[in-house]
């Protein structure tokens, strides 16, 4: 009888051991990323183990109650999974490592420095898992590992920067 109930079980998860996940079958993505660094709508696209995502952002408000009257952020990250799996076929997750390379820029409302344009380069490393909601929707976390580099700061103590910045967004894919 336990032979029996072992050929069934295998029999039928078969077929699935050899199914693309969700991460797979929906390569696209659109949606929103924020973390204190770097925010805006993002594009996501992956291919197979790998994924790019670019994210965009714009604001500007000349409210003097506001710390900065123009601010905006340019992001590309590099996703490699580590480890994907879907529990039935309205929820995956997604282990993935990932790098980034960004640029922001800061025009300061009331700056008391000779610029008051802030530039800052960023490099960062991490890891991040991807929820995978109802097939269409995700959720990414991140932690990542972030070094700065502000061209534009006088002083060269303050010019650099090595911080964990959390980062979470909201993702509708798509193939």
């Amino acid at each position: 009888m336990a032979t029996l109930l072992c050929i069934i079980v295998l029999g039928s998860a078969a077929p699935l051991m050899g199914a693309k996940s969700a991460s797979q079958d929906l390569p696209y993505g659109i949606g929103m990323q924020f973390s204190s660094s770097i925010w805006g709508l993002s594009y996501h696209q992956g291919f197979d183990k790998h994924a790019f995502q670019i994210t965009v952002g714009v604001t500007y408000d000349p409210d003097p109650l506001w710390d900065s009257m123009l601010a905006y952020g340019v992001a590309l990250d590099y996703q490699r999974t580590l480890y994907g799996h879907d529990f039935n076929e309205y929820l995956g997750s997604r282990l993935y490592a990932l790098t980034t390379v960004a640029h922001t820029g800061e025009i300061m409302a009331d700056s008391g420095s000779a610029s008051p344009f802030e530039a800052k380069l960023l490099l960062g490393a991490g890891f991040g898992v991807e929820v995978l909601l109802f097939q269409n929707f995700s959720l990414p976390i991140e932690f990542v590992y972030q070094g700065s580099y502000s061209p534009t700061q006088s002083d060269i103590t303050k010019a650099f920067g090595i911080d964990l910045i959390p980062r979470i967004g909201l993702r509708f894919r798509f193939s």
